[in-house]
């Protein structure tokens, strides 16, 4: 599928890579598919691109390659309408907001996106933990996680998201 974007220009998007919320996300919910791009300048930060609406674009992170330690169970309801059959079928993204001053880039931890890697289908589940928030500062840590896949080498400032 080629897809016009307004971030990324004009983008091939293979059919077989496309993610399905049944229920859409939530402020978002007329739009159902979208696929993640992994752009190698913006890593670790990937880019949760509608396909309904080439203007929708997310920025999220890899939330347990930038937090290692990050950890929330799924209730029944959630495992059974994403057909989880184990842990290694997730996938887990958080949204992230990147302000201007990316220093204060935060994520939203309280409610991650759970992706089914067989299926293809996805949700953004509203944890009942109150343990993470929905602006949790994570600068520092991707700039670990940029640095960790870089072999240790300390990468600077990262580029600000327009």
């Amino acid at each position: 599928m080629l897809l016009d974007t307004i971030r990324f220009g004009q983008v091939e998007i293979d059919d077989n890579r496309i993610i399905s919320f049944d229920d859409g996300i939530p402020g978002l919910e007329e739009y159902h598919n979208y696929a993640l791009l992994e752009i190698d300048e913006s890593y670790p930060i990937i880019w949760l691109q509608s396909t309904d609406d080439g203007g929708i674009c997310l920025p999220v992170m890899d939330t347990f390659t930038v937090l290692p330690d990050y950890v929330f169970d799924l209730n029944d309801e959630d495992v059974r309408a994403l057909g989880i059959e184990k842990t290694e079928d997730l996938h887990v993204v958080s949204v992230l907001v990147i302000p201007e001053d990316v220093n204060k880039m935060t994520a939203n931890l309280a409610a991650p996106i759970t992706i089914n890697i067989n299926t293809a289908k996805a949700r953004q589940i509203i944890l009942s933990s109150t343990e993470y928030n929905v602006r949790t500062p994570v600068f520092q840590n991707i700039r670990e996680a940029i640095s960790r896949k870089e072999g240790g080498t300390d990468v600077g400032s990262i580029q600000k998201a327009e």
